[in-house]
């Protein structure tokens, strides 16, 4: 039987795919059987949409086991993740959460087991998409209260922009001279020039 897995990360920025090769390591999954779509939204980028996604659908088309490390992995939307699940079960695929074992069933025959199967389904894809969203509002909420503290949000500046023109011009250094002093890219020596000309 063949067995696929398949992971996402959202954002390559402290994020790798390295712990989900892992996962499908641990699961005897051989990585060429491994898809990871990275820098990949799970709620604006549909399954539908990726690259690796079209992969897996590929190698299950007639069935399989597909191991993921939990269904956010495959859609963060409700509608989406039902209907990529349903699909895949229509291809007779059993999907395997690695997180805790759970196991969506494509193969099952008996009224009552899809039932149970599908309400379950049902249950953890609304649940996915409440928790996103829920991260959402969280997010904004801690934003709002940074900018009301008068605290600065994203990335630190490498260098203070006054500092940085004051010495290049009290030692007549070069651009490069000066960023290799501040340990900044020529670039930003030459912006921070830029907006003090401006």
């Amino acid at each position: 039987m063949k067995t696929v897995y398949y992971g996402r990360i959202s954002t390559t920025e402290g994020q790798t795919s390295a712990s989900q090769y892992d996962d499908a390591k641990k699961q005897g999954v051989d990585k060429r059987h491994v898809h990871v779509d990275e820098g990949v939204s799970g709620y604006h980028v549909a399954p539908s949409d990726r690259l690796e996604w079209k992969r897996v659908l590929d190698k299950l088309s007639d069935g399989g086991v597909l191991y993921v490390r939990w269904l956010d992995r495959i859609s963060r939307r409700y509608d989406e993740l039902y209907a990529t699940m349903k699909q895949l079960m229509d291809m007779g695929v059993k999907v395997v959460c690695t997180m805790n074992g759970t196991v969506i069933d494509g193969t099952a025959t008996d009224p009552i087991q899809k039932a149970t199967r599908d309400a379950l389904l049902a249950f953890i894809a609304a649940q996915g998409e409440a928790d996103y969203m829920n991260r959402r509002e969280l997010q904004k909420r801690g934003i709002e209260t940074a900018k009301a503290l008068g605290k600065h949000l994203g990335r630190a500046k490498a260098a203070d922009a006054s500092e940085v023109r004051a010495w290049r011009a009290d030692n007549g250094a070069s651009i490069a001279a000066t960023a290799q002093h501040f340990r900044v890219s020529v670039a930003t020596v030459k912006r921070y020039c830029a907006e003090h000309a401006a």
